[in-house]
């Protein structure tokens, strides 16, 4: 029997040799146990490593090192085990038993020697973990490629046979908890499969092989390491989220330049608008954004056009923006196809790929991550996996990465009720706890939202992610009063500790920067939250907090001294959530860069201070925002001074429904239908491009059809709108089969492109030489390719317009568009639009502006 101590002394990992001569372990905390006598070994082609081992010799050493990585959750992570090595000759061959006693844990992992290589196939792992008879609450979750999942809070009935995806968090009455996972997986070679837990009866899990190796061996070589097997076990909560040993149990980085990687908060389109990544002047006014109230990054989703890219990422380096390109893992699943498009998007300027629809956890896909991690780590560029397999601690390995899913996240509203208040509350203590986790937080507007706004904006500091994505538009977050707090929020942090908090009842997770605290709190049943303050140090500071009002859709803020010797009262709504930023004084809120879409040239008129009000109704909300209400026919007049020229009108506004618009100054007008906002209290803005006359003027807004808005206020901003070209098709020239239809609402589009289908315009009349944006207008029930030829081939450009309809059911009755960017003269241009490859979209029209 061969005892190993952390080196407090409160972990204990147990390894006996019975009369078989077969090889178990055990695992105590404080004297008390939490795996009791389970197997060990696993079987070969070559030997079966289960039994029969003869004891050589055992070694004994200490693990002592500090290190600090990029992004994390705390700034330093300390490695700090005994070490226990146990030599065994089992055949012909030397098997090894490596066991780490850590503080709050203990792991294991098998090792065969040689001096030469060797082929060996691994058959089964004998590996199970009994845990304890106090430990009979389980956290366990559904086993699914893409980790997709919820956590359900359960007991041991009927789990006999049923697969369960790692982490697995468990429960003793006396307090203590236990989480099973593995490390040390898709950074080795290609050697391993991502393993699965299995219900064996009684309160016992088996570890299995990946089920998309179909019961296969796995195809190993001597010498041989088997994955990290990891108990984590701690007295609480909060040493659990603090556990950092898969990380430790990883090899450490060979990287000595890290100053390129940039983690932060990234604004991400894809939640509001799916088809957001096709157009240039989408991200860059995202670009725009980010830069203006001082985040770090920008996710650019499916379907961006190379045409642009590089133009893009110029942009937003001028900006200080990072720059996140999305790409399906299987266009770059070779070494040759991953060099060449990885070294592309890098040469483009790209500083992060998000690779995507992994969802398998095979031997193979192992190398998969591990190849993609190495290119782009060779061409600098961060990572973010998706559809991806459990974090096992290779951002040790990999500074560069940032985040993975493997998280059933936001993005799921887009088409089901899940996740949901209790799924939000159970993740910061399973998923989380082994590494960062691309949930996408914050999001409001999706119909399917069943948690308060508070809840969301929460979430960004409850969940940790070295590129933390907001999954709400920038047109909600600019008239958000929680985009504050959001701004609140650090790039990294040095500390994080749990406040309070059970897993599906709620969390209040506190994250320290330097002098500066946040507080994330969210709850699923309605509950008073009562947080200490004994974090803080001597003195006096001020605390902001945000926190529902008593419907869950607007914010209210309200600030006040404290002490270590607070204690703040949060009273929470039902899924509700709150956030709070203590300092020694609030600051003023971080920005950057203020131009294009956020435009410091701008003057700002108050709804409720319009020069006329005729047939509004002013309201004041619980939170003291002032709107007015614009029923049927009403108007409101401000008495403006512009320049003769172009403006940007951006309305704040809610409405539960679409309305319709009516901008005039007297001499020019604009009608527009405005998109709703969702509901009557949560506000958006909405930009409206008005040839302003010059001078003063009375800008009168009138409300002419569809719901009733609250108008807060308007900004004229003078961020000098480009004049654009629109050609419908009507103005082109049909062959091979194509033809002129009417959709429903009576509009003309061309039918039959491709196959010979084309649409020519023989005379495209523009003001100069140079680079162009060109905007599809077009729908289309299927992704299909367009080509483009320009003045008769001297310039050609090929691209993808994405289905329309999104997550529905295929139709081809929805219009969207889609932007190139390509090279015309000055004078007469000439267009021909067709596909040789198969049949293309719709088209209604081109819009084209000058890019210069």
């Amino acid at each position: 029997m061969w005892k190993l101590y952390s080196p407090n002394h409160a972990v204990c990992i147990t390894v006996r040799e019975n009369a078989e001569k077969e090889l178990g372990y055990a695992v105590e905390r404080n004297g008390k146990a939490v795996i009791e006598q389970s197997k060990l070994g696993f079987e070969s082609d070559l030997q079966n490593f289960t039994k029969g081992f003869r004891f050589i010799e055992e070694a004994r050493t200490v693990v002592d090192e500090t290190y600090s990585l990029p992004a994390g959750k705390k700034a330093v992570y300390s490695n700090h085990a005994n070490e226990l090595t146990l030599r065994f000759e089992c055949g012909a061959y030397t098997f090894v038993l490596c066991a780490r006693a850590y503080d709050d844990g203990a792991a294991f992992r098998y090792q065969v020697l040689s001096d030469v290589e060797k082929p060996m196939q691994v058959i089964r792992e004998a590996t199970n973990f009994n845990l304890a008879e106090t430990y009979n609450d389980l956290w366990l979750q559904h086993l699914q490629s893409s980790y997709e999942a919820t956590y359900d809070h359960t007991q041991w009935e009927d789990k006999a046979g049923r697969d369960y995806g790692m982490p697995s968090l468990f429960h003793a009455e006396n307090g203590g908890w236990v989480m099973l996972t593995e490390a040390q997986v898709y950074n080795t070679n290609s050697s391993y499969c991502s393993c699965h837990l299995r219900g064996a009866g009684g309160r016992s899990m088996s570890l299995e092989f990946a089920p998309e190796e179909m019961g296969r061996p796995l195809s190993c070589k001597l010498p041989f390491s088997s994955p990290w097997r990891v108990i984590v076990a701690t007295d609480d909560l909060n040493e659990m989220v603090n556990t950092t040993m898969n990380y430790n149990l990883n090899p450490p980085s060979t990287m000595e330049d890290t100053s390129w990687i940039r983690p932060g908060r990234c604004l991400w389109g894809w939640w509001e608008y799916m088809n957001s990544a096709q157009l240039y002047t989408e991200q860059k006014r995202y670009v725009d954004y980010a830069a203006g109230v001082g985040f770090e990054g920008l996710t650019v989703d499916a379907d961006w056009d190379i045409t642009w890219l590089k133009q893009l990422c110029d942009y937003a380096h001028s900006k200080g923006i990072v720059v996140w390109l999305w790409s399906a893992m299987q266009y770059i699943d070779t070494p040759e196809t991953a060099r060449e498009k990885i070294g592309l998007w890098a040469s483009c300027g790209v500083d992060g790929l998000k690779v995507d629809f992994f969802q398998n956890d095979s031997q193979i896909t192992m190398g998969h991550y591990e190849m993609i991690a190495n290119v782009m780590t060779e061409h600098r560029l961060m990572i973010n996996f998706h559809g991806a397999t459990k974090c096992m601690g290779e951002g040790r390995t990999w500074p560069n990465f940032m985040t993975a899913e493997g998280i059933l996240g936001l993005e799921h509203h887009m088409w089901s009720y899940l996740p949901n208040a209790e799924h939000n509350c159970t993740v910061p203590f399973t998923r989380n706890v082994v590494g960062p986790m691309d949930y996408t937080p914050t999001g409001f507007s999706n119909k399917n939202r069943n948690t308060t706004l508070a809840h969301q904006m929460a979430l960004s500091v409850v969940f940790e992610s070295g590129a933390a994505h907001i999954a709400a538009s920038i047109y909600y977050l600019e008239a958000w009063r929680g985009t504050d707090f959001l701004r609140r929020m650090k790039p990294v942090y040095d500390e994080v500790k749990v406040l309070s908090g059970y897993p599906g009842h709620h969390a209040a997770i506190l994250r320290r920067s330097k002098e500066e605290w946040l507080i994330g709190c969210i709850t699923n049943e309605a509950m008073i939250v009562r947080l200490q303050m004994d974090f803080l140090p001597e003195g006096e500071f001020v605390a902001e907090v945000y926190e529902d009002d008593s419907s869950g859709e607007m914010m209210k803020v309200r600030s006040f001294k404290v002490t270590s010797e607070t204690v703040i009262e949060l009273p929470l709504k039902k899924s509700g959530g709150a956030g709070i930023y203590i300092a020694k004084e609030i600051l003023p809120l971080p920005k950057g860069i203020e131009s294009g879409y956020m435009s410091a040239a701008r003057s700002e008129y108050l709804a409720q201070e319009a020069q006329t009000r005729q047939g509004s109704e002013p309201v004041v909300y619980e939170n003291d925002q002032q709107a007015v209400l614009l029923t049927l026919n009403s108007r409101l007049v401000f008495s403006v001074k512009t320049t003769a020229e172009p403006q940007t009108i951006r309305l704040f506004y809610a409405a539960k429904e679409p309305w319709k618009v009516r901008i005039s100054d007297g001499i020019n007008q604009v009608e527009m239908d405005i998109p709703q906002s969702g509901s009557v209290k949560i506000f958006m803005t909405k930009d409206v491009v008005f040839p302003f006359s010059g001078g003063e003027n009375a800008l009168t807004i009138e409300r002419i059809a569809g719901s009733v808005p609250a108008l807060e206020k308007i900004h004229i901003i003078d961020n000098k709108p480009r004049p654009e070209l629109y050609v419908p098709v009507g103005q082109g020239i049909l062959s091979g089969g194509a033809e002129f239809v009417l959709d429903a609402s009576g509009e003309e589009k061309v039918t039959g492109l491709g196959n010979g289908g084309e649409l020519k315009f023989d005379s495209i009349t523009l003001p100069k030489d140079g680079y162009y944006l060109m905007r599809f207008e077009y729908c289309a029930g299927e992704s299909r390719d367009l080509s483009v030829e320009v003045n008769g081939g001297a310039h050609t450009y090929r691209t993808n317009l994405h289905t329309t309809d999104g997550w529905e059911f295929p139709t081809w009755s929805i219009k969207d568009q889609r932007e190139i960017r390509i090279r015309m003269q000055a004078g007469k241009n000439t267009l021909r639009l067709y596909n040789d490859q198969g049949r293309a979209a719709h088209i209604y029209g081109l819009a084209i502006t000058a890019d210069d």
